[in-house]
């Protein structure tokens, strides 16, 4: 009788074990997989904007601006520094940023903070902004279509938006459109000034793909040879 109870407790302990074995695995192996999602962030994996003659939309059709995402507020234009800060310095080194995503690489400053998330990236230095952003439009742009469709959407968009001018450019990548407007910048983090901005915006069409260059800086600054540079140096890789 004993060696029976004693064989059957011996069993059950015997069971115990195991799931306490398996138990303390499942930790473990959850402990692990924690700290490696913490520690080692799973990477973005962006697929390439992909553009066919039935993709929906419009000609010229904006994408969303990169100085903010949602409706502007009406405010009053801010007011252009008699000596406007942050001049790119005539030193500054340029290099080639490719997007596997957005199927392109353009020269952009060496050393600005850069901001991905998927065909679209921003690069920024103090009150200096450049962007570009990929999209799928049905035809190319034109001087008539971003007059009367991006200007309205930009209006809405970005804070005191003012038109300067349309222009229709020859670049390396092929035509393209360029929107010259002026809009003030996001307060300051610090002092909550905000700074007046002009802005170069090229748009540049290929295969149902509409790749938008914005080049933002401070209102009266001497940047134009930055502006040509960056704008003939992007290219089409797919």
């Amino acid at each position: 009788m004993l060696d029976r109870l004693s064989a059957k407790n011996g069993g059950q302990n015997g069971l115990f074990r195991s799931l306490n074995h398996v138990a303390s695995i499942a930790a473990l192996s959850a402990g692990i997989a924690s700290f490696a999602f913490i520690g080692s962030p799973l990477p973005r994996v962006h697929a390439q904007v992909a553009c066919g003659a039935s993709t929906p939309g419009a000609a010229g059709s904006p994408s969303t601006p990169v100085m903010t995402s949602q409706a502007a507020p009406t405010v009053a234009p801010a007011e252009t520094e008699q000596s406007p800060p942050g001049d790119i310095p005539d030193n500054q080194q340029f290099v080639p940023y490719t997007s596997s995503a957005g199927g392109y690489v353009i020269s952009m400053p060496e050393g600005w903070a850069r901001q991905e998330n998927g065909a679209a990236v921003v690069f920024s230095d103090k009150l200096h902004r450049f962007s570009v952003d990929v999209s799928c439009v049905t035809t190319a742009p034109t001087i008539e279509s971003a007059t009367a469709q991006d200007t309205a959407s930009l209006s809405q968009s970005v804070p005191a938006f003012a038109l300067v001018d349309v222009t229709a450019v020859d670049l390396p990548a092929g035509p393209a459109i360029l929107v010259r407007y002026q809009a003030n910048s996001a307060p300051d983090d610090v002092t909550g000034k905000v700074y007046r901005l002009d802005i170069d915006r090229y748009e540049i069409f290929k295969d149902g793909r509409l790749a938008v260059i914005e080049l933002a800086v401070p209102a009266g600054s001497d940047n134009v040879d930055v502006s040509n540079q960056v704008s003939q140096s992007f290219q089409w890789t797919a």
